[in-house]
């Protein structure tokens, strides 16, 4: 790189941190009643301590004291040290894919990152050292994915609604279409008339997420029922046991294993609902269906219901057909997608302080019922089917920006 591209790098990486960092500070003001000059001292202070400003705003740092700050603290150490080995990963595999040297890996993602804010992850998955920075900020990033939450998410307290099952549950219930209960302070007695007539059940921690402590238990037939209550009522978890969906046979057959979800991204913009993004999830042989645990997704055309990419996985590979039935994951209808669309819908439009959601809903053959929402949905499912063809898809979320 030349010195005048070097300068010019240089100054536009410190215009954006700068403007970056007044955004964060005018929020902090807005939400304490502090002053410019009073929250930026505080926010440095907090800095001091290991806190970036994004963190501080994202985790409501102000508001924490004692034992709450503390295991900030901690929380924040182990953010920091997980961040450094995958952007020292991230680097080596850039290196191996070019030939570069380090020097010049790190100096090609600094570029990118200026450029269009994209993390060390969003250059490596999305191959952004390769491309013009006309072409990479058509590209959908974390600056991007960031902007849109300040925006629409900025409700901590409204958001932990999703983040906590139970606490879903009892919001949704209505939505949800099949039992469920918690297995703490739980009666024999309540416990025998929630699995009445229920033959599965899947149980997952209350604050889990990515599929991760999920398990499946068979509850019909002639399960010892009160050997089974102490099972549940004795996980050394809180965990939401929630009667096994009987998934639509069409969705079944991908994946017989898993129930196979719709992900569902909709932004609430003026109590308008917009239906931004779907994607089909499928299991690969596990319980869950989950990205983030060896599962496939494919991309719907949110107008039709239609899959209309092929599916991937969290590498990026493409699967024209689902690895394990060799069902074709192109062009395939949702089944009850008018009630994929009116349920999320009108799911969004309760979720008050919290306008995007990733929503997370099951066809069954009668209908469609609501799983879970999540408040900080992955934009790489939404960015990774169109890498290897070069597309960006900043595109569809530029009029919400």
């Amino acid at each position: 790189m030349g010195l005048i591209q070097k300068i010019k790098r240089d100054l536009a990486q410190s215009s954006h941190k700068k403007s970056e960092a007044r955004e964060y500070i005018n929020y902090v003001c807005q939400q304490t009643g502090w002053s410019f000059d009073e929250a930026k001292e505080k926010m440095d202070q907090a800095k001091a301590d290991g806190f970036s400003y994004k963190y501080y705003v994202k985790r409501k740092i102000w508001a924490k004291t004692g034992a709450q700050l503390e295991q900030a603290k901690r929380n924040m150490k182990i953010r920091t040290d997980r961040n450094r080995a995958e952007r020292d990963h991230v680097v080596e595999e850039v290196c191996k894919a070019t030939g570069w040297p380090e020097s010049k890996a790190r100096e090609k993602i600094k570029e990118a990152r200026v450029n269009c804010g994209s993390s060390f992850k969003d250059c490596y998955k999305f191959r952004l050292y390769e491309r013009t920075p006309e072409e990479q900020r058509t590209f959908l990033t974390l600056k991007v994915s960031e902007a849109l939450l300040f925006k629409y998410n900025k409700d901590s307290d409204a958001a932990k609604i999703l983040l906590y099952k139970g606490r879903f549950a009892k919001k949704y219930d209505d939505l949800f279409h099949r039992s469920w209960f918690i297995n703490r302070d739980l009666s024999y007695e309540t416990f025998l008339e929630k699995t009445a007539g229920v033959e599965d059940l899947i149980c997952k921690p209350t604050a889990s997420t990515q599929g991760k402590g999920v398990v499946k238990i068979h509850c019909g037939g002639d399960t010892d029922k009160k050997a089974l209550y102490d099972q549940i009522t004795g996980m050394d978890r809180r965990m939401i046991c929630e009667e096994c969906i009987v998934q639509h046979p069409a969705i079944a057959a991908f994946n017989p294993t898993s129930v196979n979800t719709i992900r569902v991204l909709t932004i609430v913009d003026n109590d308008v609902c917009h239906h931004v993004y779907a994607g089909f999830r499928m299991g690969c042989g596990e319980v869950v269906d989950n990205f983030h645990a060896g599962g496939i997704i494919a991309t719907v055309d949110v107008s039709t219901g239609i899959t209309c990419m092929d599916a991937i996985n969290l590498d990026g590979t493409h699967f024209s057909h689902h690895p394990k039935s060799g069902l074709p994951t192109l062009g395939f209808q949702i089944p009850h997608w008018d009630q994929v669309l009116s349920l999320t819908e009108e799911a969004a439009l309760r979720m008050k302080g919290v306008g995007l959601v990733g929503w997370d809903v099951a066809v069954t053959e009668d209908g469609v019922c609501l799983i879970e929402g999540n408040a900080e949905a992955s934009y790489h499912i939404i960015q990774l089917p169109y890498v290897d063809a070069g597309i960006g898809m900043r595109k569809i979320f530029t009029e919400f920006l």
